[in-house]
């Protein structure tokens, strides 16, 4: 086994990339509750570069916390990225990511009324447990589900 070497847990956090950081970072703060751990704009330098492996690297990174997870949003101001085709859930790579929440209903309604784009209502998936999915603002899935 080679579980000797993580620590604490095995994950840290999940991260986006964005086209617009104030946007996104509005609905992971505002809109889900998400706190801001810390905020460096134009990270950059020759060891940043080095780890994300892209010469002459500079972005705004902001690391949020909350409900038991970290989310890590990158704005790179260069290089440029690219758009990547997020059209379906089948599509090879990472496809969404899920946060356990309470009395999903009233969370759904209450992130529609905000104007987030949901795939349906809750369903109820088995007994005891109801999803549903829905858009970030830069078009990244996110499954809610509650574990009753």
């Amino acid at each position: 086994m080679c579980r000797s070497f993580f620590v604490e847990s095995t994950w840290h956090h999940v991260a986006i990339s964005v086209k617009d950081m104030q946007k996104t970072l509005a609905f992971y703060r505002d809109l889900l509750g998400f706190e801001v751990d810390w905020d460096r704009d134009h990270y950059s330098g020759e060891m940043f570069s080095r780890v994300v492996g892209l010469p002459g690297a500079d972005a705004h990174v902001v690391m949020l916390k909350g409900h038991g997870a970290r989310l890590e949003l990158f704005q790179y101001y260069t290089p440029p990225g690219e758009e990547r085709s997020r059209k379906n859930q089948c599509d090879t790579g990472l496809t969404h990511f899920a946060l356990a929440v309470k009395d999903i209903h009233q969370v759904y309604e209450r992130l529609s009324a905000a104007g987030v784009h949901f795939n349906c209502p809750p369903q109820n998936l088995r007994p005891g447990v109801w999803a549903t999915y829905m858009k970030d603002p830069e078009g990244s899935t996110i499954e809610l589900v509650e574990y009753q």
